[in-house]
Parts: C-alpha cells; sequence; structure tokens
C-alpha cells in the first residue's frame, strides 16, 4: 500500500512543480528577485527528495512550494470575479478576431440588391398579429420589425422649391447612404427612411400647401422591418479568386464619387472581372459584348421579381443633370475593368449607387462574399435564396 501512496504523492509534487515552473516564467520580469530565489530553491529541493523517494519529504516539500509560489504572485483579490471578467475579455477577444479575419456581420440598408438581399421595408402587418406587448417584442427581436411614424416637429408647411419651367416641387433630399429621405417644416429637417417615404408619397403630396401642426402624422401606418444582416466569409479570397456573380462586400475609401460615403461598405454584385469591358443593352448585361453564361444571371434577366439591368440615371429627381454622370448612362457606353479591379452593380439598379456610377473596385478593398442572411429570421438563409 505504501508503493502506491509514495507513487501518488510522487505524481501530485510533480504537478505542484510544473506549476511552479509556469508561475516562475509568468512572474520573473516583475516578481520580487528574493521571491523567484526562494521558489527557484525551494523547487530544487522538492525535486531531490522526490527522486529520493521520501514520503514525508515530499509532502512538507510540495507545501514549500506552494507557498514560494504564492510569495513570488501573491493571489488577487476576488479571485472568482477577476476569473470572470478575463473570461469575459477573452471571449472578446475571440469575437473580435473572428469577426476581423473570418466571418463579419454587415447591415444592408437600402434596397439597392432586393430581392436577393433586403434593406428597410415597410408591410402592412407584423409577423405575429397581436397587440400582445409580448408580440410586439416578440416581432422585434426574431424579426426586425416595429411601429414607426414621423410626426411634425413644429407647425407650419413643408418647404418648396422652383423645378424645372417654373413648377414648384417639394425640397427632398437624401442622407449620403440614401437610407433616409429628408423633408422640411419651417426649415427644420425630418429625415424619414427611404421605404417609409416611398409608401407614405400620396400623404406627403396631400400636405403640400397646407398648414401642418406641431405633432401632425408626416409618414406612418406600416411596419417598418430592419434590412437584413448577413455573414461575409473574410477568408475565402485569400485562397479563391473572386468569380462573377459573387455577392460581395467591399470598402469605399477609395472611390472618389461625390456621392460615395468614404468611411463605408457597400455591398454588390460582382459583374465585370480584370481585363473585361462591361456594358448594358436593357435588362442584359454584356461582358465584352456578350451575356454571361453564369447561371445567377439568369434570375436578374428572366424572373419577374428582378427588373433586369439599367442605364445609369442622366438627371436626379428634380430634373437636373448629375453631376459627374454615370459611366453607363447610354447605349454604347461601356467601363474597361483594369488589371486587380473588379466592377459591381446592384441587382436592383433603379435604386443602386453602384460601379456604373463610380466605377471598378480594387482587389485590397474587397472584404469577401456573403454567403449567410442571420435576422431576421424569416428571411435567414443563403444570399443567394430568393426571399
Amino acid at each position: 500500500m505504501k508503493f502506491f501512496k509514495v507513487r501518488k504523492t510522487r505524481k501530485e509534487l510533480k504537478e505542484v512543480l510544473h506549476y511552479a515552473k509556469h508561475i516562475r516564467h509568468m512572474h520573473e520580469d516583475i516578481a520580487d528577485p528574493k521571491a523567484l530565489e526562494q521558489l527557484r530553491s525551494a523547487e530544487a529541493a522538492a525535486r531531490q527528495i522526490c527522486r529520493a523517494g521520501d514520503l514525508d519529504g515530499m509532502e512538507s516539500a510540495g507545501e514549500a512550494v506552494v507557498k514560494a509560489c504564492e510569495k513570488t504572485a501573491p493571489p488577487k483579490r476576488n479571485p472568482k470575479i477577476r476569473e470572470n471578467v478575463e473570461v469575459i475579455f477573452v471571449a472578446i477577444a475571440a469575437a473580435m478576431a473572428i469577426r476581423a479575419y473570418f466571418f463579419q456581420p454587415f447591415k444592408i440598408p437600402t434596397g439597392s440588391m432586393q430581392p436577393t438581399l433586403y434593406g428597410i421595408t415597410v408591410q402592412a402587418e407584423p409577423t405575429i398579429k397581436s397587440d400582445n406587448p409580448l408580440a410586439r417584442i416578440a416581432n422585434m427581436v426574431l424579426f426586425g420589425e416595429r411601429h414607426q411614424a414621423i410626426r411634425a416637429k413644429t407647425s407650419g408647411y413643408l418647404r418648396m422649391i422652383n423645378g424645372l419651367h417654373g413648377l414648384t416641387k417639394l425640397d427632398l433630399q437624401t442622407d449620403k447612404g440614401r437610407t433616409h429621405y429628408i423633408v422640411y417644416v419651417n426649415d427644420i429637417p425630418h429625415k424619414i427612411p427611404a421605404a417609409l417615404f416611398m409608401e407614405n408619397q400620396d400623404r406627403i403630396r396631400s400636405l403640400w400647401g397646407k398648414k401642418i401642426n406641431k405633432g401632425d402624422l408626416l409618414a406612418g401606418g406600416g411596419v417598418i422591418k430592419s434590412g437584413d444582416y448577413i455573414l461575409v466569409n473574410r477568408i475565402k479570397y485569400n485562397f479563391i479568386r473572386p468569380k462573377r456573380g459573387d455577392i460581395a462586400v467591399f470598402d469605399t475609401s477609395e472611390l472618389t464619387h461625390p456621392q460615395v460615403r468614404k468611411d463605408n461598405y457597400y455591398i454588390k454584385r460582382m459583374v465585370g472581372l480584370p481585363g473585361e469591358t462591361i456594358s448594358l443593352d436593357p435588362p442584359y448585361l454584356l461582358v465584352n459584348g456578350q451575356k454571361p453564361t453564369d447561371p445567377r444571371f439568369d434570375k436578374i434577366f428572366n424572373n419577374e421579381n428582378y427588373d433586369g439591368y439599367e442605364l445609369g440615371s442622366l438627371v436626379d429627381q428634380y430634373g437636373r443633370l448629375i453631376d459627374p454622370p454615370p459611366l453607363i448612362g447610354h447605349l454604347g457606353d461601356s467601363i474597361k475593368v483594369a488589371d486587380d479591379e473588379y466592377l459591381f452593380f446592384g441587382d436592383n439598379t433603379k435604386l443602386s449607387l453602384d460601379g456604373r456610377y463610380f466605377g471598378p473596385v480594387n482587389r485590397r478593398q474587397i472584404l469577401g462574399p456573403a454567403f449567410f442572411v442571420c435576422w431576421p429570421l424569416d428571411r435567414a438563409g443563403f444570399a443567394e435564396i430568393i426571399h
């Protein structure tokens, strides 16, 4: 029986020595030199006793090593709290690493990729039709749905401006990301989500020239649904070349078009590869004069849910010429894609600020392809699925 007890004690002592070595290596640059020397002496004595097999000596040597470790690295106050905090920070660091180098989430703010991917939309009713507060919470958490109403912040009139041929028009502007329209009541701006504005155009038009009281409804009556949250594969393009038809996210920091935000990311479909010439023959995309054979373009050309590819608009909502004009705004216009560049268009070119206007994107600006919609849950699935 003594043999097994000696064997067990020796094993425990070896574990204590392993722990002591770890403590010494972790703290040798900040610990008290005297404490480090005592730890080394205790380790050396314990190893000698361990080889001799002295049962009582091994137990006392182990206790001496543990005490020397505590002097070298004194126990911290509130160890459980500190441990939990450390675990949280490690989890956050791991999540940030995954986000930065593997799979990064992005939100679709606009309708430029509809109906492949959805930006913010408006629907008549919530998914869960109930006035119960829990149902409203469930609609928000699961499906990104909420009721929203834009009311006048002050009393007055909608601001109007002179358009072409002396006609009066609503002073309607957009933010730089084109996610909101902006109208003015007594020179005070009122931002309206683009989808909500489109649903309320008749209501807003009916208010032209009429006195508006503070609190009056400008836009509302529907359910705002959040845009899709997608996951982007940030490692794929490190091993595989980008392919035509991929839905990819790219950084806009090097784009020079005045309507493109510099601190933003766009998601579009890759239509042009290095060395190719891209043009449009609505509703078709032409690559070196030919329609692409990738089946991912078939739905854009032939599916009734899509409008196909359109030429870039030459005028804005006020009828003014767009400056700078689109690179592809007329039949016969084309874009030559240089080496190490790629060209991107939205699937919904009616509402897309894309390569027709700002041209190709350098390879180093491309983060990776979108592959999965993770929220809202009723639209979850692989990015190429038509919802």
